[in-house]
């Protein structure tokens, strides 16, 4: 038996219909081993249908993530986006609405010609529209809780002052320099150790959950039931665990 065939038969003893989610930050160009990801989720898909399951790929593009350094393709003015996010930096061959979209298309032009149907979801739009809110609100109620499985997992302890939520910051732009200082159920008080800005962001584009909590949350509000990762996610302490 195929291993498709064996997931899928896994998946339909727990239920008929299914979601299954992949995904990348385009942070540049999307390789061979992104692609790895797509066919195995849909040959999930595949194997589901073949079995008299439902089944559809949902495929989150994380043009909400941070750019985290300046790659060899980029200019060196690049430099001076480092921090902020993906969908906020321009195109560097100015040919799409911004740096993200520009190493998307071509991969979502790729499904296409391999026939892999896929329903897309931009981070980015989901913080903006409200998907997150309450995932939000949640995570920070209960950043102690979310700190303990952090340090069970992988035995890293998080600093006191540390919130699974990254606020984007109002004068620099950037989303990985900033701290929560405090929340109430309207606004997310923050301070910038990039610019020292000081101030508030709405729970909606605001900003976004730490990846591993992001994760968890985006499986809840939309419903994924599977999702294939590369051996590297299975590490001690990694995303799996």
């Amino acid at each position: 038996m195929h291993w498709a065939d064996v997931v899928a038969s896994e998946l339909l003893r727990k239920s008929r219909e299914h979601k299954i989610a992949t995904g990348i930050s385009p942070s540049g160009h999307i390789h061979l081993g992104n692609l790895r990801e797509m066919l195995t989720a849909d040959a999930i898909r595949r194997a589901l249908l073949d079995i008299g399951g439902k089944a559809e790929i949902v495929y989150i593009a994380d043009d909400f993530d941070p750019l985290r350094k300046r790659y060899p393709f980029l200019p060196k003015k690049y430099e001076e986006y480092i921090g902020m996010p993906l969908c906020k930096i321009p195109d560097p061959e100015g040919c799409h609405d911004n740096y993200a979209d520009h190493f998307l298309e071509p991969f979502l032009q790729s499904l296409e010609i391999l026939r892999i149907p896929i329903k897309i979801y931009r981070a980015f739009e989901m913080y903006k529209t409200g998907f997150y809110r309450e995932s939000i609100l949640t995570a920070l109620r209960k950043r102690d809780t979310i700190a303990k499985i952090i340090k069970e997992v992988t035995g890293r302890e998080v600093e006191d002052s540390w919130f699974p939520f990254m606020p984007l910051c109002n004068s620099c732009y950037r989303i990985n320099s900033t701290k929560v200082v405090e929340f109430d159920e309207n606004w997310i008080y923050y301070r910038c150790k990039f610019c020292g800005d000081e101030g508030s962001v709405k729970y909606n584009g605001g900003g976004k959950l730490t990846w591993r909590v992001d994760w968890a949350a985006r499986w809840k509000i939309l419903g994924i039931t599977c999702e294939p990762f590369g051996k590297d996610h299975a590490a001690a302490g990694g995303s799996y665990d």
